[in-house]
């Protein structure tokens, strides 16, 4: 396989857009990245309206919105970024031979060309309108993946439940690296990868930094709107690492990434058994239940649950009862939380690999 595609511009050409990208997709070995450049849905817009000025349909292909472009087949991380440029004809026939050096004058599948009468009147239209067109231009990455890596999803049942402090201890008892695909609030207090690499004494070869910073405490999405800057969840790809990886969410399950993204569905995404942090005390059992059911009906294994807060022998046996999960840990209040803390704590976590033993050999849970 292709470790790089790149193609600008002629995909627009094929017959079904997105079964060619598949096509191009499936030449990649894993890990490799398809790269294209197309014209999108709002390109030559004001040649269409010089048609119609007409009283003519037009001709020209109808191009894609960018949002639908994408190859068809197989799990590929990425996106498309969008841009309109503007260019400025002396007249029609310039324009008309500038599609002509890129090949763009072949018309619309089952449409004839313009008679010259025709032409002469969508000719006479456009210069009305300024000879300016429009080239909505797309820019498509996408990333074939590469083995799902080793290790689990650190998500919570709430904001501000302890998800950094289990990433910690995670990350200290399963020798793991560190990754937060997407950090908000760095604004008010330091972001959450210096944290665990304090508290776990983790090297800088063994943290990978965030795909996104937002400065705002709130949620990705409305952070980046407060911020005016855009956040594609389909962008995030885990760093290839040898070493187990412990990624921490942002918030709970359904705390929004993007405009139509949420939590749950980057660790849908990204493929890794979940283990959850949740409260100890009162609203415990109904918060954990709910999360745990959201996380079954996609389809995500749930490692275990980790609670956080005065011990409750009541709400441990009710989640793991009535949540079929298995609780890995209790972290009871502290007064101090430092590297030598995390680690009195991480001597007491199940190994990773009983872990995922444990997890293959649950009975499948229907509803």
């Amino acid at each position: 396989g292709y470790d790089l595609i790149c193609s600008s511009l002629a995909v627009q050409w094929f017959s079904d857009l997105n079964k060619g990208l598949g096509r191009l997709a499936a030449l990649l070995a894993p890990g490799g990245c398809l790269a294209v450049a197309t014209l999108a849905e709002d390109t030559f817009h004001e040649w269409r309206a010089a048609h119609a000025a007409a009283g003519l349909t037009p001709v020209t292909p109808r191009y894609p919105p960018a949002a639908a472009i994408h190859p068809d087949g197989g799990k590929l991380a990425g996106g498309v970024r969008s841009e309109r440029l503007i260019q400025n004809h002396p007249d029609g026939l310039r324009f008309l031979r500038s599609l002509k050096g890129i090949g763009a004058t072949t018309p619309a599948p089952g449409r004839p060309p313009l008679g010259a009468a025709q032409l002469r009147r969508v000719l006479a239209a456009f210069d009305e309108q300024g000879a300016g067109a429009t080239y909505h231009l797309a820019y498509g990455m996408w990333k074939k993946p590469n083995k799902h890596p080793t290790g689990v999803f650190v998500t919570g049942t709430d904001t501000g439940i302890g998800k950094t402090l289990v990433s910690a201890i995670l990350a200290r008892a399963w020798n793991a690296d560190y990754w937060k695909p997407v950090q908000t609030g760095v604004a008010e207090e330091p972001g959450d990868t210096e944290t665990v690499a304090q508290l776990a004494g983790l090297p800088p070869e063994r943290l990978h930094l965030p795909v996104y910073v937002l400065q705002a405490p709130l949620s990705p999405w409305a952070a980046a709107t407060l911020e005016d800057t855009i956040v594609d969840a389909t962008s995030i790809v885990p760093p290839a690492t040898p070493a187990p990886l412990i990624v921490e969410g942002a918030g709970g399950l359904y705390v929004p990434i993007d405009d139509t993204h949420m939590m749950i569905d980057l660790i849908a995404r990204l493929d890794m058994p979940v283990v959850l942090a949740a409260r100890s005390g009162l609203g415990t059992i109904n918060h954990t239940l709910l999360s745990l059911e959201a996380l079954k009906r996609r389809g995500i294994p749930v490692l275990g649950v980790i609670m956080s807060g005065p011990l409750s022998a009541g709400n441990k046996e009710a989640i793991e009862r009535f949540g079929e999960v298995r609780v890995l840990a209790e972290i009871p209040p502290l007064s101090k939380v430092d590297a030598q803390t995390v680690d009195a704590l991480a001597s007491g976590i199940p190994s990773l690999a009983e872990c995922l033993q444990a997890l293959g050999d649950a009975p499948a849970v229907t509803s």
